[in-house]
């Protein structure tokens, strides 16, 4: 399953750069695909918010993530928006205001809708996988605190 991620992931990174017209935003119709897209996108960035809470107890109970630390450094790096949801992250959803720590700065992929949908399905798997190693890392630390008391 990882290799399968690995592979769909370098795919459409390697379709990126070939096709990369340097168009920060694209304007498009917007397709259920893409609202789908939006809404794992959407998912993403709560978990990338929780684990900078999770980055911050880390470093207080002095536990070293340096791996976890380089994965989320690509994931950073790769993370875009989905056309015609640009800075969706500014709001909450149905129209509750939501400001997020955490925003995509990354220039937009020419992707087609569907590769535009598969790409975040594969970034929230990365997403979650990073998640899981950074609880495994701190679970120690829950099981010390909760001993003592």
């Amino acid at each position: 399953m990882k290799a399968l991620l690995k592979a769909t992931f370098i795919l459409l990174s390697s379709t990126s750069l070939m096709y990369c017209s340097g168009n920060k935003h694209e304007h498009r119709e917007i397709t259920p695909e893409l609202e789908e897209a939006n809404g794992i996108h959407q998912k993403s960035l709560d978990i990338r918010e929780e684990i900078m809470d999770l980055e911050k107890s880390l470093k207080e109970a002095e536990i070293d993530y340096s791996e976890a630390k380089e994965m989320l450094k690509l994931w950073d790096k790769d993370i875009i928006e989905v056309p015609g949801f640009e800075h969706s992250h500014d709001h909450g959803h149905e129209g509750e205001e939501q400001h997020r720590k955490y925003h995509v700065h990354n220039p937009m992929k020419p992707f087609s809708d569907a590769e535009h949908l598969e790409y975040q399905k594969v970034m929230h798997d990365e997403i979650v996988q990073i998640q899981e190693a950074l609880k495994v890392l701190m679970a120690p630390k829950i099981m010390d605190k909760e001993n003592q008391d």
